[in-house]
């Protein structure tokens, strides 16, 4: 058995050769895991871990999923930065009502 290195989430998102898309997928993809595993997982508890902003998880969150099923995940994907992707993002705010979640759009508020 040869002794590679093991790579964890950490060491990929800091791999300055990862795309700025790898890097919003790899954050979601830690978040959910341990979300999973620690129902009480925040987001706050994955920026600890990468040392980044709660913001920059939030938006990184959001622009992987909509990577993943959204309307607008192939201008995303082909966005050349980050900040060009979150511009695809639909502007929606999602508020937490007891058991539901309520979408209202920017133009309600």
């Amino acid at each position: 058995m040869d002794n590679q290195e093991k790579t964890t989430f950490k060491d990929k998102y800091n791999d300055p050769s990862v795309s700025w898309q790898n890097k919003a997928m790899l954050i979601s993809l830690y978040h959910s895991i341990m979300k999973y595993q620690y129902p009480t997982w925040t987001q706050l508890d994955t920026a600890q871990h990468f040392e980044v902003s709660v913001g920059l998880v939030s938006e990184n969150i959001r622009l992987s999923r909509e990577m993943d099923d959204g309307k607008n995940a192939r201008k995303i994907k082909n966005s050349k930065t980050r900040e060009e992707g979150l511009r695809y993002i639909d502007r929606r705010y999602y508020t937490e009502d007891r058991k539901t979640f309520n979408i209202i759009d920017e133009d309600e508020l």
